[in-house]
């Protein structure tokens, strides 16, 4: 399960959980106030009642007090005329708080015999007010029995709000609980195996690695870092075996200047002039070989850096293959050199000093990687979009396996000799040089037979 899904389908539970006790809540509230409304409607309409009975009671002591002819001890506000005016007043206040069908027809008869009642005789008014007296009485039982049930229907709410609570709150905790330990063993140990992996590595235990685990997304975070650590690891190494190689290939020249130095040094008298110049000249070829891997070096950390600078300007580039085939013509004995140029100059606007180290570089590998000899020809060919300089050997080849990573740097093929100097860096630095001229080198290359480079550049326009 990704993340993402697992965090809104968290949140969903608790979004519902939520509303769940709000609805809930809600639902209870209303009938709670409903039954109370039904109590109070209830207890209203007995005290309605009561209220009309000692009206009906005090209307018929007093018709007989004036039957009679007696003192009225209850004072002279009993007066026969304001008791039966006082009784529809009472008659509409019960009437007021009746709910259901059945009081209203019980508040109806109440309402029937009480009028009999005030239009009997003298003779009928005592039965007539023992059946206005009863049909009021049932409108309080009814109304009692109704306040009863409102009662127990609203102890029958508490016991359910407390019973869903219980369960919502139990719902609650539960899912609290899951999602804590579904994120404790999902989320946090990933993130923990993470953090330990990073403060790990950091430390320099370079072999630290990320286990896949938990949520996708955490699980593309460690294989993101287990790709960067095998970088870094890989770069280290390369870096290792690049320092290894400048030390190989700096203690072979330095090596062979010392030779000569001390050979010229130790000798009683000075050499003939020949052997002289020889020293001298094995002296300056080796000066040569270190200040090319000194501006290699150089020439990388400047690209590295983004300080790769062209001076652009008018060149032929006819006249660089053919200056470059000829500086490097008397180098080798064992190969044969061509080239195949237009007839015509090719101007080019460049900077001339590094596509010329562009291609001393190509020629150079192609003779150190035919240690056998063999034809180095170079072509230079161009089109309405494109100049493209191709330079081909006859020697060792590169594997396919070697190919993508071939211009990478301090990455050597596999097929090289450890007796072919070099430590990786000269076809890194020309590709860098044929992009910054908006081009690119390309190989083609079969195991043991030999490689072709093309330079391809954008027709200037």
């Amino acid at each position: 399960m990704r993340l993402r899904t697992f965090l809104t389908l968290g949140a969903v539970l608790l979004a519902v959980l939520g509303l769940g006790s709000a609805g809930g809540l809600f639902w209870m509230t209303t009938l709670l106030q409903r039954q109370t409304t039904s109590l109070i409607d209830a207890a209203e309409r007995v005290r309605a009642a009561a209220e009309l009975e000692i009206t009906l009671l005090l209307l018929q002591y007093a018709h007989e007090v004036e039957v009679m002819g007696a003192p009225n001890l209850l004072g002279p506000t009993m007066d026969v005329d304001d008791l039966v005016g006082e009784v529809p007043e009472r008659l509409a206040h019960v009437e007021l708080y009746t709910e259901t069908e059945a009081e209203r027809g019980l508040v109806a008869a109440s309402r029937a015999s009480v009028e009999t009642y005030l239009s009997a005789s003298e003779g009928e008014r005592r039965t007539r007010l023992a059946q206005a007296i009863d049909s009021t009485r049932a409108v309080m039982d009814s109304s009692i029995a109704r306040a009863r049930t409102a009662r127990d229907d609203a102890q029958a709410v508490r016991r359910n709000v407390r019973l869903i609570g219980t369960l919502l709150a139990i719902f609650v905790l539960t899912g609290v609980v899951l999602f804590l330990a579904i994120a404790q063993t999902r989320i946090y140990r990933p993130l923990v195996s993470i953090r330990r992996a990073l403060s790990a590595f950091k430390s320099g235990r370079r072999e630290s690695r990320v286990t896949r685990e938990g949520p996708p997304e955490l699980q593309e975070i460690g294989a993101e870092f287990n790709d960067m650590a095998e970088t870094v690891t890989s770069q280290d190494a390369r870096q290792l075996q690049f320092l290894a190689g400048v030390a190989h290939d700096l203690r072979t020249p330095l090596n062979a200047l010392k030779l000569s130095a001390q050979m010229l040094l130790r000798a009683k008298t000075l050499p003939p002039p020949e052997k002289v110049r020889d020293s001298l000249v094995r002296i300056s070829t080796q000066v040569d070989r270190l200040e090319r891997m000194v501006g290699d070096l150089l020439d990388r950390t400047r690209i590295e850096a983004g300080n790769l600078e062209l001076r652009l300007e008018e060149c032929d580039l006819r006249s660089l293959v053919e200056e470059v085939v000829e500086l490097h013509r008397p180098s080798s004995e064992l190969h044969r050199f061509e080239y195949t140029v237009p007839d015509t100059p090719l101007p080019w606007r460049c900077d001339s000093t590094r596509l010329s180290q562009v291609l001393t570089n190509l020629v150079s590998n192609a003779i150190k990687y035919s240690p056998k000899g063999g034809l180095v020809s170079l072509r230079l060919e161009a089109t309405d979009r494109e100049v493209v300089v191709s330079v081909t050997d006859e020697g060792l080849g590169i594997a396919p396996a070697d190919i993508d990573s071939l211009f990478e740097p301090f990455m050597r093929s596999r097929s090289a000799s450890k007796d072919i100097p070099g430590v990786g860096l000269g076809l890194s630095v020309s590709r860098r040089i044929a992009l910054a001229h908006g081009g690119d080198i390309e190989v083609e290359s079969r195991a043991g037979i030999g490689s072709t480079f093309r330079l391809r550049l954008p027709r200037s326009g």
